[in-house]
């Protein structure tokens, strides 16, 4: 969706940045207490979030920052150029990557259970290269690992592609969480591969954690506030808008005519198609009216300063451009991927278009309220579908 994932990408630098600023200057002995745990107890709220919203890729991303803090201030803290402190820096980005890459599923599913055993396996593994009498194994075989990974510069560079594949990931998808993930990785950089002790690094991965709340939060706006579809705002963003109105305003109410008998000629993926392509022509009405997705086939249009009068000229001009357009279905034998060479004369697409009916009102001194004015628009609405669709109506017009 356009816009997804903006402000996370655009805010999400924000704590990042405190918390580099903070872990230069340095806190004071008595906030230590606070600041170290704070990594973990944000992940236990954020695995709760996740469960509760089925989003298991948040789960594991804050498990895993959390796994890090605990190593870098626990069995890791004293080591700053030890095997273990490597392996984490090596194994973190890459956990980091793998979760842009993937979908989003319940946090139940196998695959993410799976991820967290692995996330659990690696901090074990470097906890153990961190170990032993002189913060090393030695001549064990976890210290020849240590060693073979432990080569100049290989975890930067680990860091530095991670970051270029979470990036496209995010271009791709637009999501908030693939944004966050950039904000992630950036504060494990500063945590891991600095060398301002456990503290900062402390500090850096609670901005982690910080970065991953606020994707949720954006990401669980645009689920209630905005359709999937069509990329318009959804019911609930209308409702909000309309508390706000004052003085003259229009509601216009938007819906397709037969679509049912529609969707069942022509299959749904016609229907979404045809959904998108009516959203996409609402947007571009004129009189500084907002189109909002209402529900099914149903759209709305909200003028915030507009009287009724002044919008039948834009409405007619977007019903008219709708009933214009139209659009190819595939042929039933048209095969999915272009052959090598053609078999037979191709079928011509065929055509389909739609129309939609539209129905207008604003308040007057016997429907003061928006409720009453969205009412007036939805009677409007079917006086023209009953009129013979396709075409505008507003309260109190006559059937013509």
């Amino acid at each position: 969706m356009r816009g997804a994932g903006k402000i996370t990408v655009v805010a999400g630098g924000l704590p990042v940045l405190i918390a580099w600023a903070a872990g230069i200057a340095g806190l004071p002995e008595a906030q230590h207490p606070v600041t170290n745990v704070l990594a973990e107890v944000m992940a236990v709220l954020l695995v709760i979030l996740a469960w509760r919203f089925r989003r298991g890729r948040l789960a594991v991303a804050a498990i895993v920052v959390a796994l890090a803090n605990f190593l870098v201030r626990g069995p890791l803290a004293d080591s700053l150029a030890d095997p273990g402190l490597t392996v984490l820096a090596l194994f973190l980005p890459l956990n980091i990557a793998v979760l842009a890459l993937l979908r989003e599923r319940p946090l139940f599913r196998p695959l993410i259970p799976a991820l967290i055993a692995a996330a659990t396996l690696q901090a074990w593994l470097a906890a153990t290269l961190g170990g032993g009498p002189d913060g090393r194994l030695g001549t064990t075989l976890f210290g020849s690992i240590g060693r073979l990974v432990a080569a100049p510069h290989l975890a930067g560079l680990i860091f530095l592609i991670a970051g270029v594949f979470i990036a496209l990931c995010f271009a791709a998808r637009r999501g908030a969480f693939e944004g966050s993930l950039l904000w992630v990785l950036a504060a494990a950089a500063i945590a891991l591969l600095g060398e301002r002790g456990p503290h900062a690094a402390t500090l850096a991965f609670s901005a982690a954690q910080l970065v991953l709340l606020l994707g949720f939060v954006e990401d669980s706006y645009r689920l209630a506030y905005h359709d999937e579809l069509t990329g318009l705002p959804g019911r609930r963003a209308l409702e909000e808008a309309l508390r706000t109105l004052d003085g003259d305003y229009a509601i216009a109410m938007v819906d397709v005519d037969q679509f049912k008998r529609f969707n069942d000629r022509h299959g749904h993926a016609a229907g979404d198609q045809a959904l998108k392509m009516i959203a996409t022509e609402l947007q571009g009405v004129g009189a500084g009216g907002r189109a909002f997705r209402y529900g099914g086939e149903e759209f709305a249009v909200l003028f915030p300063s507009s009287p009724p009068a002044a919008t039948r000229k834009p409405l007619e001009t977007v019903r008219t451009a709708i009933a214009s357009r139209k659009f190819a279905l595939r042929a039933p034998d048209r095969p999915r991927k272009k052959p090598d060479s053609p078999r037979g004369r191709a079928r011509e697409p065929r055509l389909i278009r739609v129309t939609v009916s539209i129905g207008v009102a604003g308040p007057n001194p016997r429907r003061s309220g928006y409720e009453a004015v969205l009412r007036a628009a939805d009677r409007a609405l079917y006086r023209a579908k009953n009129a013979g669709r396709n075409r505008v109506m507003a309260a109190g017009d006559k059937n013509k």
